[in-house]
């Protein structure tokens, strides 16, 4: 049965309810009580303890946050978050320093950070390493004795050195003099002086090195120059044009050759193959492994040896006259130096290429690169093509036959392909033109004047396609006729296409009206020499009739070259020639003219000069004329040959004295003859042949005009191509 709960334990006063102080379940329930014995308790459930003198007990909870390490902070539990440990890991994290007074750390430290990197110091000595894998520093007192360095250890003071120390480098002991101070000491072999120099055992290792290379030098005789000897390696036959605007093929080790287009470059070939300079009398050649390197990839290889058997081809390297060194220069004693030649040459593949040749027991040449342009549009071609007179013609008349002077220019025009492959020409320029015919050169036809962008692009119009040009050819100067033309030229950096342009029709071109002994002028008839006395040009005048011997008065006017009239017997001077001419000029000439077929059957060319004091004079001529006759105007001379009208004849001897005519009555010698020293052949070709005419007793200056008439008769086919007046030979 349950215990009764305990309700009082002093009675109860009158109204008042029990209460409850001892539970049916053992729990004591009170506002207070006071025990004076001990108690004992299996447990104490209470939220409240407290001191005799009323002070609460301080039952304190750990401080800080999880995994902080307690400690004492002022006889209070207290905590950090630079202390803590990790029971996971294991790990004790101290943010700050450590201290020991006494006492070791324990372990291999390979873990431990925040140590100072740059050294270990104990007063003013220390160990340092300034710079992460840097030099490390031995400091002693303050000074720093020694540094150890990427290639040896430095020394400032003396190295002591005891027992035996194995040195895999070299040792390096210099002296203010620069010197190696390491001394030589008391040789155990024989001595150090002779009659070559004088040592001691206190002369340094370098001075006397430098001695015996000096005395040895002077025995030994010059060396050859070693591989490649000065010379520069080069590849053979290389030419300059501009690249066109694509990407190119680099094949070099090096890389980076690619140009821009538009680029000028020196060094291209247009062959597969390839050559280089030799590199001549090189040495040694007794030793060392020789290699062509063609694009940086082994392209042929030769170890050189003793035997000097080093000559021949391995692939693209070359090997000559590996020999002893006298037999290039004889005053070199053999037996000392050999020597070789290296050079290359192969095949190599479209686009950028280098080569370069090394040896292992000298040094190497450069490395030399080219292009080679494997490309072949062909031959530039002309289509379409056209010449055409000037629009606006000026002309130069002679026999009223209109001539093109040197101020006009025909057109010319074209269609031209094939302007390019991996290449183009330097020059901008890439028609260009020849003369011909009527024609000076055309002017050139550039990139730009033809529309074509530059740089080129890669096989312009090769395949297909062409570009259209055009430019203007001037007639040349001077006096002639021609049925051909001028020629245009393009070069596209791999052949010339060249095309003629024939105008379709005879040029007829005359400028100006200069003469000479080998052109014919019929406005000023060549004087080659003194005639009498006076000045003034020898010219055409208008025919006096039809006849060999018309009549003729004096102070005739010059023939008009443009508007004549030109007669039925008029023979012309056209296109520097005096001829019979019976040509249509309407059809098949440039320019058109008229109509001269129905000319007589003779024709005549009269023309005069005016001089004093002349007796006599020299015709010459170069062609085949029917007939040749003198007159002198005024003169005693008409009446004394008045049968002819005063014309006396060339193609007849003169009679030897006096007045030359026929009517004797009038004072004539009896003879219309007035060739002096041999007469001229009528119908009979001559070529640069003087003959002189006669007037006997009479001079140019017994008549009021100073005039002398020559007239020349032309039949069928016959022409004058040179014609002068000049001082008399007989």
């Amino acid at each position: 049965m349950a215990i009764k709960a305990f309700n009082s334990v002093a009675g109860f006063s009158v109204g008042e309810t029990p209460a409850n102080i001892i539970l049916s379940n053992g729990y004591i329930t009170t506002n207070g009580a006071t025990f004076t014995a001990n108690i004992a308790a299996l447990g104490v459930l209470t939220d409240n303890l407290y001191y005799a003198n009323g002070v609460p007990w301080d039952l304190q909870e750990p401080a800080g946050a999880n995994t902080q390490i307690q400690f004492n902070d002022d006889q209070d539990f207290g905590a950090s978050s630079k202390l803590t440990f990790d029971t996971a890991t294991s790990n004790l994290d101290v943010d700050g320093n450590i201290t020991l007074s006494t006492g070791k750390y324990y372990g291999d430290g390979s873990q431990l950070t925040g140590i100072d990197s740059s050294g270990i110091a104990n007063g003013t000595s220390n160990v340092r390493i300034p710079a992460a894998d840097g030099n490390i520093e031995l400091n002693v007192g303050g000074g720093l004795e020694a540094n150890i360095t990427s290639t040896g250890v430095n020394v400032a003071g003396t190295l002591n050195v005891v027992g035996t120390s194995v040195l895999t480098g070299i040792v390096t002991v210099p002296s203010t003099s620069g010197a190696i101070d390491i001394a030589l000491g008391t040789p155990t072999q024989g001595s150090l002086t002779s009659n070559a120099l004088t040592l001691t055992t206190a002369s340094s290792v370098s001075n006397s090195i430098a001695q015996l290379n000096t005395v040895l030098g002077k025995l030994v005789p010059a060396s050859p120059p070693a591989f490649p000897g000065g010379i520069t390696l080069a590849v053979d036959s290389l030419s300059t044009y501009r690249m066109t605007n694509f990407t190119q093929t680099d094949n070099t080790d090096s890389g980076g050759k690619s140009v821009a287009g538009g680029s000028t470059v020196s060094k291209v070939r247009r062959s597969s193959s390839y050559t280089t300079n030799a590199i001549t009398n090189v040495g040694p050649g007794d030793s060392g492994t020789i290699t062509a390197l063609l694009n940086g990839v082994n392209a042929g290889q030769r170890i050189l040896t003793t035997s000097l058997d080093g000559n021949g081809t391995y692939s693209n390297l070359i090997i000559s006259n590996n020999v002893d060194y006298n037999s290039v220069d004889s005053s070199v004693a053999a037996g000392f130096w050999s020597v070789f030649t290296a050079d290359t040459a192969g095949t190599v593949s479209a686009g950028w290429n280098e080569i370069q040749v090394t040896d292992s027991a000298a040094s190497d040449t450069g490395t030399p690169d080219w292009y080679y342009d494997g490309s072949s549009p062909g031959t530039p071609q002309f289509s379409s093509t056209s010449i055409t007179a000037d629009s606006t013609p000026s002309y130069t008349y002679s026999s009223t036959v209109p001539h093109y002077n040197n101020t006009n220019a025909f057109t010319i025009a074209a269609t031209v392909n094939r302007l390019s492959g991996d290449m183009y020409p330097t020059s901008d320029n890439f028609v260009t033109g020849s003369s011909g015919g009527a024609f000076s050169a055309p002017a050139s036809v550039s990139y730009a004047t033809a529309g074509v962008t530059t740089p080129l692009a890669q096989n312009l119009h090769v395949a297909s396609g062409g570009q259209a040009i055009s430019t203007t050819a001037a007639v040349i100067s001077g006096f002639g006729s021609s049925a051909s033309g001028p020629s245009l030229n393009c070069f596209n950096s791999y052949a010339t296409g060249s095309q003629s342009f024939a105008p379709g029709s005879t040029v007829l071109y005359k400028t100006g009206t200069s003469s000479s002994s080998s052109r014919i002028e019929e406005a000023n008839v060549y004087i080659g020499s003194t005639i009498g006395s006076g000045s003034g040009l020898a010219f055409r005048i208008e025919n006096p009739g039809s006849t060999d011997n018309p009549s003729f008065s004096a102070s005739a006017g010059a023939f008009d070259s443009q508007n004549g009239p030109l007669q039925t017997y008029d023979a012309t001077v056209v296109a520097d020639s005096l001829a019979h001419n019976v040509t249509d000029y309407t059809s098949g000439f440039l320019p058109a003219g008229p109509d001269l077929s129905g000319q007589g059957s003779s024709q005549y060319f009269t023309f005069k000069v005016i001089r004093t004091s002349v007796s006599k004079f020299d015709v010459k001529f170069s062609g085949t004329v029917a007939g040749l006759w003198i007159a002198v105007p005024g003169s005693t001379i008409d009446s004394a040959a008045n049968a002819t009208n005063g014309w006396v004849d060339m193609s007849t001897s003169y009679a030897g004295s006096g007045v030359p005519g026929a009517n004797t009555g009038a004072g004539g010698n009896g003879s219309d003859g007035c060739a002096l020293g041999g007469v001229v052949p009528l119908n009979s070709s001559q070529s640069n042949q003087s003959f002189t005419a006669t007037f006997g007793t009479v001079s140019t200056s017994s008549t009021a005009t100073n005039e002398i008439y020559i007239r020349i008769k032309l039949t069928s086919g016959q022409s004058i191509s040179a014609l002068s007046l000049e001082s008399a030979s007989n």
